[in-house]
């Protein structure tokens, strides 16, 4: 049976470290805002030029860049809430403690979405100050795309955790680097038509590819999502599900072998 009292404090810790920690502070709020103005502009300017084929342009942009935070910043957040345990030299402690792995794993996902709706809140009232778009609209479309988008982020952040758990804080920055890997070839900016063909060989393997191509084919062309939101519902569930058991698998081999090794 899970136990709610470990879980809880698991996300209290990491809430009460990250309003203390402006770095923190930073990624919920001051990067998300930051792409959405540079990259809402350009929107803005793209869709003011009147190109054909460019409807409701300024909207997919902003939307792109909204929805990309709970894929790119969700791995974030999942990955520091770990690498802050090795930082502070608290791993050993933590796992000490009568917690269970999967205690911890379901309390970081729920940090992650309290992280995730705070960043999203504040994202929307940067659009309604910045840009005239239909706010109604604007939140209706995010709130179809999102879920899948989750699943995403779940997916790549634990997927990134399995260099963490086998490599320790030499395999911290290589993480990072993985996760966001993945930005190019999501089509989140532009369609992944773009690439290059075995660009889209991956893309087509992403679940993400398939939700902002979704999203870009209902606002431009009135399309139908639904066949793009099952595919990334499909492939979002089992990347997250395998991920989040190849993590657990990596971490157990580590804590059998020591897990002081990973502060080393």
């Amino acid at each position: 049976m899970i136990s709610f009292s470990p879980i809880w404090a698991i996300v209290l810790r990491h809430a009460r470290m990250w309003r203390r920690d402006l770095n923190l502070l930073l990624g919920t709020f001051y990067w998300p805002m930051l792409d959405i103005l540079i990259w809402g502009f350009l929107g803005s300017w793209i869709q003011q030029s009147q190109l054909v084929g460019f409807k409701n342009y300024e909207m997919v942009a902003l939307l792109g860049i909204l929805l990309w935070q709970f894929v790119g910043r969700g791995c974030n957040i999942i990955m520091i809430a770990f690498n802050e345990e090795l930082w502070s030299y608290n791993i050993v402690n933590l796992f000490s403690l009568p917690l269970r792995i999967r205690d911890w794993i379901i309390g970081i996902i729920l940090f992650y979405a309290f992280t995730m709706v705070l960043t999203t809140i504040f994202g929307i009232v940067v659009c309604a100050l910045f840009y005239t778009i239909p706010m109604g609209e604007f939140i209706y479309t995010m709130l179809i795309f999102t879920p899948p988008l989750c699943l995403a982020g779940i997916w790549i952040g634990f997927t990134c955790l399995q260099i963490v758990v086998l490599l320790g804080k030499r395999g911290a920055e290589l993480g990072f680097v993985v996760g966001w890997f993945f930005l190019p070839f999501s089509g989140a900016y532009y369609p992944v038509d773009v690439l290059p063909y075995w660009g889209q060989m991956l893309s087509y393997c992403l679940p993400m590819s398939y939700v902002f191509k979704g999203m870009r084919s209902y606002l431009m062309y009135n399309q139908d999502p639904t066949p793009y939101l099952i595919k990334g519902y499909v492939l979002g569930i089992i990347y997250a599900i395998a991920a989040i058991l190849l993590f657990v698998y990596c971490f157990n081999r580590t804590k059998q072998k020591g897990i002081a090794r990973l502060v080393d």
